[in-house]
C-alpha cells in the first residue's frame, strides 16, 4: 500500500505551499495531491479555495477583508500576500506556488504529483503545457471520461485519478479508455465531512468490491487516527491522508 499526501503536509505546514511539499517529499510519500488554478494572466498557482482569504494574509499578518478570487489576480498581484503566516509565525513569507515549482522540486524524487481537477476542459492546455515542460510523473484527477479525452488527446498514457461514480456502467465507460495499470478509483469514507457526496463515492464494501475488480482503490482525504484505521482495513492501494 502507498500512502497520498492530501495538499502537501497540511496538517504540519501551510497547506499547498513549498514547505507543505518539502514535508511531503521528505516524509516518503509516494504522491502529493494538489490543486492546480489559473491566474488572470494564465499561470498555473497551487490554491484549494476559489478565493486566498481562508490561507493567505496580508503581508503584515491582517486578514484579508475582501473576497479575492485567484481567477481576478495576476500572478503578480498573488504574490503580495502572505500563504504561511494564518498557519504559523514560524510560516512568514511563505507565497503562494507555482505548479512548475513543485515539478521541479519533485523531479527525480521518485513521487507523483496528483493534479486536482480545477482548471476547466476549456484551458486544460495550460496545465498540460507546463506538465509536458518537466520530467516528475504526474496523475489527473478526472470525474467524467470527457476531461480523460481532453488530457488523453496531448498525454495518451496519461494517469488518472477517477472518483464521483463507481457505478458499472460508470466504470466500464473509464476503462474502454485507460489502461487498469493507469488508473486509480477513488472512494470516501462515510463521514459528516463528506455526507454532501451520493453512495456511489462511498468507500461501502459494495463499491470497494466493485473498484477492486476494474483498477487500484484509493481511499482519500482521511484525516484522524480512528478514520485511518477504518480506511487500511479496507486495504486500499493508496491511502490520502
Amino acid at each position: 500500500m502507498k500512502y497520498r499526501s492530501h495538499r502537501g503536509g497540511m496538517h504540519y505546514t501551510p497547506e499547498n505551499t513549498v514547505p507543505a511539499f518539502l514535508y511531503a517529499l521528505n516524509a516518503g510519500y509516494a504522491s502529493i495531491e494538489t490543486d492546480p488554478q489559473l491566474t488572470r494572466d494564465g499561470v498555473v498557482v497551487l490554491m484549494h479555495d476559489p478565493t486566498i482569504n481562508r490561507t493567505c494574509r496580508h503581508a503584515d499578518g491582517s486578514p484579508i477583508a475582501e473576497p479575492l478570487m485567484v481567477a481576478d489576480l495576476t500572478y503578480e498581484e498573488l504574490l503580495q500576500y502572505d500563504a504561511g503566516i494564518a498557519f504559523g509565525e514560524s510560516f512568514r513569507g511563505t507565497r503562494i506556488p507555482r505548479l512548475d515549482e513543485l515539478l521541479t522540486l519533485a523531479e527525480g524524487r521518485g513521487i507523483t504529483i496528483a493534479l486536482d481537477k480545477r482548471i476547466p476542459n476549456e484551458r486544460i492546455d495550460a496545465l498540460i503545457d507546463v506538465v509536458l515542460a518537466h520530467k516528475t510523473p504526474v496523475s489527473f484527477s478526472v470525474s467524467t471520461v470527457e476531461r480523460i479525452r481532453a488530457i488523453q488527446e496531448r498525454i495518451p498514457d496519461a494517469a488518472f485519478d477517477y472518483d464521483v461514480n463507481t457505478e458499472k456502467e460508470a466504470l466500464d465507460e473509464v476503462t474502454r479508455l485507460v489502461k487498469p495499470e493507469n488508473l486509480t478509483v477513488w472512494l470516501y469514507l462515510d463521514k459528516p465531512n463528506f455526507s454532501w457526496l451520493a453512495r456511489k463515492a462511498k468507500a461501502t464494501p459494495e463499491n470497494v468490491a466493485r473498484v477492486r475488480a476494474y483498477a487500484r482503490l484509493g481511499i482519500a482525504n482521511v484525516n484522524n487516527a480512528i478514520d485511518v484505521k477504518e480506511a487500511l482495513e479496507m486495504r486500499p492501494d493508496v491511502l490520502e491522508v
